[in-house]
């Protein structure tokens, strides 16, 4: 800050610091100091200092009249969110606190003192202050493409929230800077207080194994912020599948390896029931009733045959389909 003498009084030998333009940052929603001082030797009289602070297009800000505020002209932007403590008039220090800093905010501030014990009527600038808004980005946080995905473009979507101004956005795979900004897409959006909300993705043609990282930097705040490294592996998607195949297979041979099982047992049971029915009797007495069973078994033995004839053929149609 540069300090320029403006004018010795011989009634209060004061000496007026006149800063030079420099920028203030200022969080979001938070309170700050904007500072103004008269240096001076002796304590001084808050009824005989004014004080105004207004923007660079002339709107008033804060006013302070012969010790105490006079709001009637203050703009309404700044209505409820300032003060100058009147305490610290008697010390020279007339700097202005600004409340639930918002975007609109942003601009220059001057302030101007007038102190009637001189008798000079003219006010004099001490000093006049750029003001600029910033707000920290979360850490970033990046979303890789669905598990099991079988596809050789794959896409990665970074998000951070809640900063300002807008960012810059960087991506970074397998540790080299990313170089072709025509793979990336990055949409800010902005939320009810001015804040940025920023979705950047990148699209990663895929040919071996990929890791990727996403950096949010706001310049102003000189912040940079990274993401935790995000890893995409070739072989692990193709185990999947490769998992997914054996797994098929291996129910395709339970499920045969059954059939066959039954089948058998089938042909077991069929084979024993007409060697039961074949059996000869012991006595002439049964001997037409023996006859006569074995007639109808020589009569049924046709329709069992056809019997297992389709079944076979069935089994064999599943078995393709299964295959």
């Amino acid at each position: 800050m540069a300090c320029i003498w403006m004018k010795l009084c011989p009634l209060l030998l004061s000496l007026v610091c006149v800063s030079a333009d420099e920028c203030l940052t200022a969080s979001i929603g938070k309170t700050v100091q904007i500072p103004c001082f008269v240096k001076t030797n002796e304590s001084l009289k808050a009824e005989n200092i004014s004080v105004e602070w207004t923007t660079s297009e002339g709107l008033i800000i804060h006013s302070f009249v012969t010790g105490k505020d006079d709001l009637t002209n203050q703009d309404s932007r700044f209505k409820g969110r300032t003060q100058l403590f009147s305490s610290g008039v008697s010390r020279g220090d007339l700097s202005l606190s600004l409340l639930n800093v918002s975007v609109d905010d942003e601009g220059t501030f001057k302030c101007s003192y007038y102190d009637s014990s001189i008798g000079d009527d003219n006010s004099r600038d001490l000093s006049k202050h750029c003001l600029q808004v910033a707000d920290h980005y979360s850490v970033p946080i990046v979303y890789g493409p669905p598990a099991g995905l079988n596809k050789s473009e794959v896409n990665f979507t970074c998000k951070s929230m809640g900063g300002h101004p807008e960012p810059k956005v960087r991506w970074s795979v397998n540790n080299k800077p990313l170089e072709d900004s025509r793979r990336v897409t990055t949409t800010p959006s902005r939320d009810s207080r001015g804040r940025y909300n920023v979705t950047s993705v990148l699209t990663v043609n895929v040919t071996r194994d990929v890791s990727v990282t996403c950096t949010v930097e706001n310049e102003r705040l000189r912040e940079q912020r990274t993401s935790a490294e995000i890893q995409y592996r070739i072989n692990d998607h193709e185990s999947v599948q490769d998992h997914a195949n054996a797994t098929n297979v291996v129910i395709k041979v339970v499920v045969m390896g059954l059939l066959i099982v039954g089948f058998v047992a089938l042909i077991l049971w069929i084979k024993k029931t007409c060697q039961s029915h074949a059996r000869p009797g012991n006595n002439n007495a049964n001997q037409g009733r023996i006859n006569n069973e074995q007639d109808e078994a020589q009569s049924s033995k046709p329709k069992i045959h056809l019997d297992v004839t389709v079944l076979h053929q069935s089994l064999e149609a599943l078995q393709y389909k299964l295959i």
